[in-house]
């Protein structure tokens, strides 16, 4: 494709589903909003707010989480309207939401995929004076370089960023099964190759049945970055990219020729049967399923979840062993992706009461309420509910083992409550935001770290720490709003085909080079590197 796309021709891509294949979501540029006076509603009536979020399997499930429970009743004269939706459908409707303006009044999104498309339809406020005024909690416990994806124009347009540390993933391995298969945990690419062959091929648990393979991918290959830093690149997740500086110049992972590498190994390994045949087109928060239900020996997920997928797994197979395991190595190096704080609250330029959405994300902050909700688990069911001082508490791995059968149940309880929350919030069990409360409040959190996790996963943590890799590109530029929305959709298209081997990878490749160059992408190198 030799021209650029109109804004309406992206808008249209970005709406199409079982290409549903990408982040999709940003283009775009701006005329700053305003930060708007709040308003009073009518003698009478409560103040409306919506809010869209992604926390809970569905309306019902959000509706019956602690998290929204206390948010109505924090909140008594604010009326919460509630417009739930789930990730997957997130990423559908996003962009078609921004193009018809139709936002919530407090929206959840991608500061790299969706503030830009947000920017250039000019529907959001900018909020430097509403966390002034009334964000006192959210900036004390926001790390500064987390605010730098959603400044434009030099005013920031963020309600809030994800505090929750996300540089934390790493591949793991049933190590029962690699046992049974005499082999180590893999340290290179090829003894890699070898394990997911012997996971696909080798019958590991013992049924039989040529029912089990080596890994699933995740939801259009968005989330294997542990394959693709072996060759010296990376897809970065959720489609964000990811920039490294070679020959002196910041430049793209995904125009690279060990890119193509990486896709003809990945394609090779696909057409032998290692990869899961739901790879690709599993839906989006599923991609450890097939790990955790029995069915492929490896994946590649957080070092926090470690304990509690080996639970589950121990649910079908009760003498499962999971283990973290190092980077694989290969002719480009090594490394897990670390993400940063890409996801936002922001306020629609359109919001009637913007001071009460921006309380309602300081309010999530507030020592008192996060201490009641930043536990995992839903309250008294799957963690240990409120102590007397009002603080949340978890159980010990060793306690989760020990309820055996109970604590399944439990957690199949309360499931779909328990998808993000219920309510999704910035917050997270770190430093930054333990640092801002009283004394005796961050000693209980500090206890309940140390007491949380086994010594495998925090044997996970120190090779998620070893291996995790950034990139170079900290925050949107200027060509970005035109430009990279296309980009990321053609690209999505183009190694979910490269993999599946729907497309010839010599003609693939030679034709998203073309597309790149014809659509920006030197454009938005050039504006990287001026800084």
């Amino acid at each position: 494709m030799s021209r650029l796309l109109t804004r309406r021709e992206m808008l249209k891509l970005a709406g199409i589903t079982t290409a549903g294949f990408y982040l999709a979501a940003c283009a775009p540029t701006a005329g700053p909003a305003p930060a708007q006076e709040g308003g009073e509603a009518p003698a009478g009536e409560k103040r409306t707010v919506s809010i869209s979020h992604i926390g809970g399997g569905s309306l019902e499930a959000s509706e019956q989480s602690q998290r929204m429970q206390l948010l109505r009743a924090s909140f008594p004269d604010v009326e919460i309207d509630n417009q739930w939706v789930s990730y997957a459908g997130y990423l559908e409707k996003i962009p078609l939401a921004v193009a018809s303006g139709d936002i919530a009044d407090l929206q959840f999104c991608n500061a790299f995929n969706d503030i830009p498309l947000m920017m250039e339809a000019e529907i959001l406020l900018a909020t430097d004076d509403l966390l002034k005024n009334f964000g006192q909690h959210v900036l004390a416990a926001t790390p500064e370089e987390a605010w730098a994806s959603s400044i434009y124009d030099g005013q920031q347009y963020a309600a809030a960023h994800n505090i929750y540390d996300l540089n934390i993933w790493e591949t793991q391995y049933r190590k029962d099964w690699l046992d049974k298969l005499g082999l180590a945990v893999p340290q290179t690419i090829d003894e890699y190759r070898e394990a997911l062959r012997g996971f696909s091929k080798s019958d590991p648990d013992g049924n039989g049945a040529e029912d089990t393979w080596g890994r699933l991918l995740y939801h259009t290959i968005r989330f294997d970055d542990d394959i693709f830093h072996a060759f010296g690149v990376a897809v970065g997740h959720h489609m964000n990219g990811f920039w490294r500086t070679r020959e002196g110049q910041i430049v793209l992972d995904w125009v690279q020729p060990q890119m193509k590498e990486a896709l003809s190994w990945m394609r090779d390994t696909w057409a032998e049967g290692l990869f899961h045949p739901e790879s690709i087109t599993i839906p989006l928060g599923q991609h450890l399923s097939k790990f955790t239900s029995g069915v492929v020996g490896n994946g590649y997920g957080a070092w926090s979840g470690l304990d509690n997928y080996q639970v589950q797994t121990r649910t079908v197979h009760p003498d499962a062993v999971i283990v973290a395991g190092p980077a694989v190595e290969g002719p480009g190096g090594r490394g897990f992706t670390g993400e940063g704080w890409p996801w936002c609250y922001v306020i629609s330029k359109d919001a009637p009461y913007p001071e009460d959405c921006m309380k309602i994300v300081d309010w999530m902050f507030t020592p008192e309420i996060a201490a009641q909700i930043v536990c995992d688990g839903h309250l008294g069911v799957t963690n240990k509910g409120l102590n007397e001082q009002g603080w949340c508490m978890e159980f010990t791995p060793a306690e989760k083992e020990a309820m055996g059968k109970e604590w399944t149940d439990k957690t199949n309880e309360v499931q779909e409550i328990t998808i993000f929350g219920g309510l999704w919030t910035p917050l997270g069990q770190v430093e930054s935001l333990f640092n801002t409360f009283p004394a005796d409040m961050k000693q209980h959190f500090d206890d309940l770290i140390a007491a949380k996790f086994s010594p495998a996963a925090l044997e996970g943590r120190e090779i998620a720490k070893e291996y995790v890799r950034l990139t170079e590109k900290k925050k949107p530029v200027a060509a970005d709003k035109e430009m990279w929305p296309a980009l990321q959709i053609r690209f999505g298209e183009f190694i979910s085909q490269a993999v599946a081997g729907t497309i010839e990878l010599d003609q693939g490749w030679d034709e998203w080079i073309s597309f790149w160059e014809s659509n920006g992408g030197p454009e938005i190198t050039e504006q990287v590197n001026a800084g």
